[in-house]
């Protein structure tokens, strides 16, 4: 893989390389002896990607794909792996060779290995490599550093992001928006009114970003008066962002602009003057069907009372029949100074659309009422309510609430898939039969997974054809395979070993993470080639399988 000419295409692209070659637990004596070694005056791309690929818990710690493949091995990682590495005096000769290298591989290895030391001291040289670096993949990773490092210098970054940065597919944006606030709103104001659009909309982004003052109000609300429709409404999400009022006058114009409509009305409904927020609820009043803009605008209000009005709307008003009602952009609904209006909005509408995502509100919700409405929503009418409504109750202990899911399981017309979970974390294990016929009979995918899942919880002999019937079967789902796989080792089928291994080496192409189910399942079901594959693992560069593994061979009977 050719590094730099991958990141001048595609940060991203590098770092799902990463994910998909990373070793954890990597050495950092080892690495302390390859960096001294990159010295070299011949150290090329090639030198550099096999380093990325050897040592990227050293290299780029603050990846969100090196942080999330660490974590998802159980093997977390230090934001600043090499801070105490810069104390000593080999590092400090060595980054001062390499930043000051002609040799442009060179460059970029002090650039990574700056930002994972935390080491400032050469933030000046830093900067000055932002004005004459020529290679994009340098350019983007110095600017990196400079952002890990925590810069207050954001005017000489933000003329690099304009320049360098995809603002449709942003990577270096978030980073840079967490430098010193104060910082960050002088560059905005000393670039808001560029001729260059890019500096216009970044420098509106960054004010929704800092304190709300006089000049940042006059500024945003310039912009909104006078830019181009293309993008005014970078500048009306600030003013959303921010709160700022007295809007009707110069926005209720933007209503008319399918390019400004949506963000506007967002903006007036966050505005602390009761004018703004009036003249949106006139219009709603208006509609025959409220429009999914103005339904949007009241959901994602930072103010309650106004979701408290889109509940009300909700409830007694015509909305769109397909509306999408997202609760994760409502953080308000969730608070217990909405709970009465979120409960009684759930006895009163009609609207499916507004029932199956609005449920799952009362999840964790202990109160008679709140129980109460999940209770009765396990007999709406709509198969999609009743599975939301099941789902919101997956942690119940309410013995009433269990027979009442039982019932509905018996039933065809009525039963959801999301019931299986809360029987089996309840122990009810006297459905087989039930569910033995579910997954004989039903064509839905996700019911034969849930059938299986329960079936496997608590296997019985007369189920274990069915298991291995699955496991031999071509291009079958793999977590109806895995739980299969489970159901044979809780009945200690040997005769089903060779195939577990088969479908176990299938995923071991992909990582020896995906093996732990097959693993699990053989040390349970023992043998001499039970074990003999288990060990197989024990040099995993998974540390969690070769851990994994180590403990069932100490342990193994």
């Amino acid at each position: 893989m050719d590094f730099k000419r991958n990141m001048k295409k595609n940060i991203l692209f590098v770092a799902i390389l990463l994910l998909t070659i990373a070793s954890f637990g990597q050495n950092i004596d080892e690495f302390k002896k390859e960096f001294q070694n990159a010295t070299v005056a011949d150290f090329s791309q090639d030198d550099l990607d096999v380093m990325f690929r050897k040592y990227s818990e050293f290299l780029t710690p603050h990846s969100d794909i090196t942080q999330f493949t660490a974590n998802i091995k159980n093997e977390p990682i230090a934001s600043y792996p090499l801070a105490e590495y810069k104390k000593t005096e080999e590092y400090k000769n060595t980054i001062k060779f390499l930043l000051h290298s002609k040799n442009e591989n060179h460059r970029l290895l002090s650039y990574l290995v700056l930002a994972s030391a935390k080491d400032a001291s050469h933030e000046q040289v830093l900067l000055e490599k932002l004005k004459t670096e020529t290679n994009e993949g340098n350019l983007i990773w110095c600017g990196m550093a400079l952002m890990h490092l925590k810069t207050n210098h954001t005017t000489p970054l933000f003329d690099f992001l304009v320049e360098h940065e995809n603002f449709g597919d942003s990577h270096m944006i978030p980073l840079y928006i967490k430098l010193q606030k104060d910082s960050l709103q002088n560059t905005a104001y000393n670039r808001i009114e560029s001729d260059n659009k890019k500096a216009k909309v970044l420098a509106a982004q960054i004010l929704s970003f800092t304190e709300k003052t006089e000049k940042t109000e006059k500024l945003l609300l310039n912009a909104v008066k006078n830019w181009d429709y293309n993008i005014k409404g970078y500048a009306i999400y600030s003013v959303k962002e921010l709160q700022i009022g007295n809007l009707k006058e110069a926005f209720v114009p933007l209503l008319d602009s399918a390019k400004t409509k949506s963000i506007a009305i967002k903006a007036m409904l966050n505005s602390p003057t009761k004018e703004d927020v009036d003249y949106i609820k006139e219009l709603a009043e208006s509609q025959k069907v409220v429009s999914e803009e103005i339904l949007d605008g009241f959901l994602e209000s930072k103010n309650p009372e106004n979701v408290k009005y889109l509940l009300e709307l909700v409830s007694r008003r015509e909305i769109p029949e397909d509306y999408y009602f997202n609760t994760s952009r409502a953080p308000l609904l969730f608070s217990d100074e909405l709970l009465n209006d979120v409960q009684e909005t759930l006895r009163i509408t009609q609207h499916v659309s507004i029932q199956k995502y609005l449920i799952k509100v009362l999840e964790g919700r202990e109160d008679q009422v709140s129980q109460r409405i999940l209770y009765t929503y396990l007999d709406n009418k709509d198969s999609s309510v009743r599975y939301w409504a099941a789902d919101t109750l997956r942690n119940t202990r309410d013995y009433k609430v269990i027979e009442k899911l039982i019932e509905l399981l018996k039933n065809p017309s009525k039963r959801v898939s999301s019931i299986t979970e809360i029987l089996i974390n309840n122990n009810i294990d006297t459905l087989h039969n039930t569910y033995a016929k579910i997954y004989n009979t039903a064509e839905n995918r996700d019911w034969k997974r849930s059938a299986i899942e329960y079936l496997s919880s608590f296997p019985k002999k007369e189920h274990k054809e069915i298991f291995r019937a699955i496991i031999h079967k071509e291009n079958e789902d793999t977590f109806i395979q895995r739980n299969a796989v489970f159901g044979l080792s809780q009945l200690l089928d040997k005769e089903s070993v060779s195939q577990i291994i088969v479908l176990s080496e299938e995923e071991r192409k992909g990582s020896d993470s995906n093996c732990k189910t097959y693993i699990v399942a053989l040390s349970k079901i023992k043998g001499k080639k039970a074990k003999k594959y288990i060990s197989t693992f024990k040099d995993s560069d998974s540390d969690s399988v070769s851990k994994l593994v180590k403990e069932i061979l100490d342990n193994w009977e």
